[in-house]
């Protein structure tokens, strides 16, 4: 896999409700009831090679349904802030990019993140869409933009016949027709996964557990050697 680029559609809807009552402080035999809508988990887009092939399965919850895949890379579009010392969700709903190599299972956590996690409005219930797209080469106009850290190192390297360090680029709404990613970093997929014949197996998962929501991909097009045209459309429309 030298090249793809990818655009897809989603809408995260029906969120669930949780409910508690609570005790007037001043008058003890009063309770009052506070609700709060807010789902979980999120959905992945996910690239493996995994030796259990069409029929691999990853985990639910937090781990959006790849963690466990081997020989896979994942980012997330995560709806639900995890904490705890085994994971680095930032307060807010978030993409980030997770891999640990050919050989060893994923998960959405520390020791898998490629870079630092970005920012994005994803659950609330609005038509997005999404562009993917993996470089051959480094786009120097994205350097400024780009995050890194030491689990990506090892992937910062020429796998020979040509196959030297690409760019990996996340697009949210406005930012594909700006060229601007939301998310991008340098990387050599042909070092970081073994895919024989550069082929693979390509799609979504999603999770819930406690909390749960729609995740609903509305549309997907995986486009042709000369990229994706990308129309002009309106963003943020409520179905």
């Amino acid at each position: 896999m030298k090249e793809f680029d990818t655009i897809f559609s989603f809408q995260i809807t029906n969120q669930s409700k949780t409910c508690s009552y609570h005790r007037d402080q001043t008058f003890s035999l009063k309770q009052y009831k506070s609700c709060s809508v807010h789902g979980g988990d999120g959905f992945s887009f996910v690239i493996h090679g995994d030796a259990n092939d069409a029929d691999a399965l990853g985990d639910g919850a937090e781990q959006l349904g790849y963690g466990g895949l081997r020989n896979s890379i994942a980012i997330e579009f995560d709806a639900w802030t995890n904490t705890g010392p085994d994971t680095n969700d930032i307060f807010y709903d978030h993409i980030s990019i997770h891999s640990a190599g050919s050989s060893l299972p994923n998960e959405s956590g520390p020791r898998t993140s490629l870079g630092s996690s970005r920012p994005v409005d994803l659950a609330d219930g609005e038509l997005h869409r999404v562009r993917i797209k993996y470089y051959p080469h480094l786009v120097t106009n994205f350097l400024q933009g780009m995050t890194a850290n030491e689990n990506l190192v090892p992937y910062l390297k020429d796998n020979g016949e040509g196959r030297r360090l690409g760019t990996l680029a996340i697009f949210l709404d406005e930012n594909i027709e700006a060229n601007k990613p939301n998310l991008s970093i340098p990387l050599n997929l042909s070092v970081l996964l073994d895919l024989p014949d550069g082929m693979a197996y390509i799609g979504f998962t999603a999770s819930t557990g406690a909390q749960w929501e729609n995740h609903d991909i509305l549309k997907w097009e995986w486009c042709s050697a000369s990229g994706c045209e990308i129309d002009k459309i309106e963003y943020n429309t409520q179905f």
